[in-house]
């Protein structure tokens, strides 16, 4: 599935994330989470325009390749994830997003709220320790570089 945001090419999407986001959505449904939201959320394909809104706008503040490579990636699913997964017993994603979450892991935090319609839970940093999880935040070389 191609995106499009006015006119204008902003990526692809498989069929799997697709299904991913759909099952997701609905289970939110099922656990009344869509309840508590405002505004309450009309229907799959609005919520599912309005991540990708929200994923347009955070790479459009962040301009910078360097720093839109490190977030609207998805981490090489199978060698990147396995090694965590088996040695460290990762079981979790911090600062990830609906759109690039790993599926094999029980849990993912987001920046955004919004997006526990989709599965996530919300501020990582906020958070208890839930165990061991992988990160991938947004960053820029000046923010790495600071002292």
């Amino acid at each position: 599935m191609y995106l499009q945001h006015r006119r204008k090419m902003q990526g692809m999407m498989t069929p799997e994330r697709l299904i991913i986001l759909h099952t997701a959505f609905q289970t939110a449904k099922h656990r009344g989470l869509r309840n508590n939201m405002t505004p309450t959320p009309k229907s799959f394909a609005s919520e599912l325009l309005g991540l990708i809104t929200r994923k347009i706008k955070l790479e459009r503040k962040y301009h910078s390749k360097k720093i839109k490579d490190s977030y609207s990636r998805a981490l090489p699913n199978h060698a990147v994830h396995a090694a965590p997964k088996k040695w460290a017993l990762v079981t979790q994603e911090k600062m990830a997003s609906p759109l690039d979450s790993y599926p094999s892991y029980s849990h993912y935090w987001s920046a955004d709220s919004r997006d526990a319609l989709f599965g996530a839970h919300f501020n990582s940093l906020s958070s208890h320790f839930t165990g061991f999880s992988v990160c991938h935040p947004i960053y820029s070389c000046k923010e790495q570089t600071m002292n």
